[in-house]
This record gives C-alpha cells, structure tokens and sequence, in this order.
C-alpha cells in the first residue's frame, strides 16, 4: 500500500467573513441563548413560586421582615389599625388563599406609593395616604394591593428572579452568597414590580372588591390621577407604555372605566371620608 501527501487548498481554513463579523455572529448567538434563558428562568421559577405552599411563604416574608429597617408608623399606632380595619373589611370581596392573610403597615414617608410583598404583608406610604381625598380612593389602593397577594404575585415575583440568580450563577460561576442577600437582605422587600398583565388583573380584582364593599366604584380611579399630579408637580413624565411594568394610568382609568360598564358597576355615588387617623394626615407636613 502506498500513501502519498495530498496537497491542502489554499485558503481552506480562512473563514468567507472578516473576523469582526464572526465576532458579531457569535456575540449575537451568545445573547440570544443567553436571553432565552434568562427569561425561561424567569417564567419557570415565577410559575413555581405561585404554586408554593402559604406555609413557606409566610415563613420566608417572617425571615426577611426580621432583617429589614422601615420606618415604622411611629404614633399611636392608630393609623397602622385604619388601615388594617379597612383591609378586613375589603377582605369578603378578595379570593386569598388559604393561610394567607393581609398584614397592614404603615410607613412613615413621604413616597407616593404602596406595595404588597410575601406573606400577606401590604404596606402603605404617608406620602401616598397624604394624597386620598377619601376611603374610596383609598379602598382601591387597597384592593389592588390585596389582589397583588390574592394572586400570589410577590411570590412568584421573588421566584422568577431567584432561579434567575440560580441559573446565572451556574453559568458565570457566581458565588452564592448573592442570593442569601436577594432572599433575606432588606432589598428582598423592593421585589415588588409585576408584569403589566398582573397590574391589570389587579386592578380588575380591585375594582370589584370596591364594588362590592360600597355598591358603586365611585373614587376608584381617582388613585390614578393623584399618581398623574404627582407626576405633573414633580416634573416627571410617565415612560412609553412598553417600558413600563405597570399599564400607564390613563390606560388604567379607561380600562376601569369600560370594565364597569361591562359588569354593571355604577361609577357614581357616595364617597365615604378618610378614618380619623387617616384624615389628620392630609394636614401633616
């Protein structure tokens, strides 16, 4: 047998594009897998969370409330149980879980916001409370935040982003002491931003749980305009809605508005005043 060396072609092994573009090819591949991943991880881990037992929800929330600083309702506590007797009472027209209750706490600063987060724990900002020109209002922010719960949104907000963390840590080779921090450090509260599809079915749940507790949805879009003039006093303007987690809240007042129609629910009656704990707010620097 005789073997003989075959003469390689020229330019065999040069590739057709320049190397820039093979660098920009692979970039592009890396990204895309990388992307697909991400938000896999994200969908998966947020599906999970809400299927999570109420048990070890509750037991999570009690670990990072004991890790957490907030400024506490510092008086009599009379404004902490205004709210708290309002939730009770929204509570028949709200489907929570079993073993999931809603916690109340007031916060003694001057945001403009409110947010739910695991275990059933709601809580209410001065700035915000400062801004309800009646309970109605007020019953709506309620509500919705109550429906954030109901709908195990916190939790599958947490989930998504710690099997997110899981999987980056995998694949970069992260240490893991990151994730103790996003389960347990105070930050863990601020895992409040939920899709826009959650926002809306909130907003649905809320509105009906108002109904139902006054007979009309009187005052309940009025939430959204206060967050419109703050946005107007503080010279901050609203981002496109495809940027933003929550539906923009000209969007939400028209979807509340045509929801009522739909259902039946009277938009006018009634208005109910702010409790008195509530009311001597508005007159609070």
């Amino acid at each position: 047998m005789k073997f003989r060396n075959i003469k390689v072609p020229e330019g065999i092994n040069v590739s057709r594009h320049s190397p820039l573009a093979e660098f920009f090819i692979l970039s592009g591949g890396v990204v895309v897998i990388f992307g697909g991943l991400a938000i896999a991880a994200l969908l998966l881990g947020a599906a999970l969370a809400r299927h999570m037992p109420v048990s070890w929800e509750n037991a999570l929330a009690a670990a990072v409330l004991d890790g957490a600083t907030l400024p506490m309702d510092p008086g009599d506590g009379k404004a902490t149980a205004a709210l708290q007797a309002l939730a009770d009472r929204l509570a028949a027209g709200i489907d929570l879980p079993e073993g999931l209750g809603v916690t109340v706490h007031y916060l003694e600063d001057d945001q403009v916001n409110a947010f739910a987060t695991l275990g059933g724990h709601v809580f209410f900002f001065r700035g915000l409370l400062q801004r309800m020109p009646d309970e109605n209002a007020l019953a709506m922010v309620m509500a919705h935040e109550m429906a954030h719960v109901a709908n195990r949104d916190p939790a599958a907000a947490l989930g998504g982003t710690l099997l997110l963390q899981l999987v980056l840590a995998v694949v970069l080779n992260n240490a893991p002491e990151s994730l103790e921090g996003l389960i347990y450090g105070p930050n863990a509260l601020l895992l409040s931003d939920f899709s826009r599809d959650a926002e809306r079915l909130a907003d649905r749940d809320a509105l009906a749980a108002v109904a139902a507790l006054y007979g009309h949805g009187a005052g309940a879009a009025t939430i959204f305009e206060v967050f419109l003039e703050e946005a107007a006093r503080t010279g901050t303007s609203e981002p496109p809605a495809f940027l933003s987690t929550h539906p923009l809240n000209k969007e939400r007042i028209g979807a509340l508005n045509a929801l009522a129609r739909q259902r039946g629910w009277a938009l006018e009656g009634a208005l109910t005043p702010l409790p008195p704990a509530l009311a001597r707010l508005r007159a609070k620097p």
